[in-house]
């Protein structure tokens, strides 16, 4: 059960990544006239919206995807990446988010979210789930 809440995790956060990398991808391409750091702002919104768009998100919502239906079917290198992966994302994005003075929520929501699939990630069922042939 553990497994499958945590694929559809995966599947979840994949669909939002996708819908923000196209959401960024159309303001990028509408022209947008809006300068946050001529504003007094940070400079965040333009860098969010390059990454997302351009260089990241598109990409990452295909691995997701790809990762969730391979812990679904019981691969233990699937299993191992999305640890790293979910590791990293804890990890790294707060303090991304603090470099570059994003609000709280940006630094909350993907802990929390990296937190809760790791620890379904984890549990017994989904070690043996995932287990190599000669472990079981």
């Amino acid at each position: 059960m553990s497994v499958r809440i945590a694929v559809t995790g995966f599947n979840a956060v994949g669909a939002v990544v996708f819908t923000l990398a196209l959401t960024a991808f159309g303001v990028l391409l509408s022209g947008m006239q809006v300068d946050p750091v001529a504003q007094g702002g940070t400079g965040y919104l333009d860098f969010v919206l390059f990454f997302n768009a351009v260089l990241f998100l598109s990409p990452l919502a295909v691995v997701l995807v790809f990762l969730g239906v391979r812990v679904r079917r019981g691969e233990h290198w699937a299993w191992l990446a999305s640890l790293v992966f979910w590791v990293f994302v804890g990890t790294m994005m707060p303090l991304l988010a603090w470099v570059l003075g994003a609000p709280l929520p940006f630094r909350l929501v993907p802990v929390l979210c990296a937190v809760a699939l790791l620890a379904l990630l984890l549990t017994p069922q989904a070690r043996g789930h995932c287990a190599e042939p000669d472990e079981a």
